[in-house]
């Protein structure tokens, strides 16, 4: 289990916003329906999974288990404003790498919160000895794939009309790529 002792943690956004970063919990059921409820119709057509009905992230808050799935919330003023999440195996050929999700609501965007999260995501998956971490995205994402660049993520491949939003259309994946350090540990090519 990852140390959570760091929590909560806060951050000041370039506006001047004090935001706190903590791990998701039983109760905040609430907190991130609402924050969900206020993510714009068109971006959910982009998300793996329906949000739409209150059952499954009443499931999610139910079901937490941050050894497989570690969401951080970003709290300002009592709501939520954004939420990164960190996926990992706990066994088979792809336990070192984490998957990171982050989804930031519209009016926290370009604040520097996205980035923050992203960086926190880092910190995490170098505590829990990953070796990498990955990044799935559209390719309309364009905001969300230059803030991974920016702070490390290579774009590795570009796979042509490989999935579908909600409404059946193509779109082009992106993965994007963050190499962790590989301390004392023997690498094979």
């Amino acid at each position: 289990m990852l140390p959570l002792d760091r929590y909560p943690k806060e951050i000041t956004l370039r506006d001047g916003a004090c935001v706190t970063f903590r791990p998701m919990v039983k109760e905040d059921v609430d907190l991130l329906w609402n924050f969900l409820q206020r993510i714009p119709m068109e971006e959910k057509m982009y998300f793996r999974e329906g949000v739409d009905r209150r059952e499954d992230v009443e499931r999610w808050a139910r079901d937490l288990d941050y050894d497989t799935v570690l969401p951080i919330l970003a709290v300002f003023e009592g709501r939520v404003v954004g939420d990164a999440t960190l996926h990992r195996n706990r066994s088979g050929w792809k336990q070192r790498v984490g998957t990171v999700r982050i989804l930031i609501a519209p009016e926290f965007r370009h604040k520097g919160l996205g980035t923050a999260m992203i960086r926190e995501l880092r910190h995490l998956g170098e505590k829990a000895s990953l070796h990498y971490l990955l990044v799935e995205v559209t390719e309309e994402q364009q905001a969300a794939i230059r803030a991974f660049e920016t702070l490390g993520f290579e774009r590795m491949v570009v796979f042509r009309n490989y999935v579908n939003d909600q409404k059946g259309k193509l779109h082009n994946l992106v993965v994007l790529l963050y190499p962790m350090s590989l301390a004392d540990e023997e690498v094979f090519y």
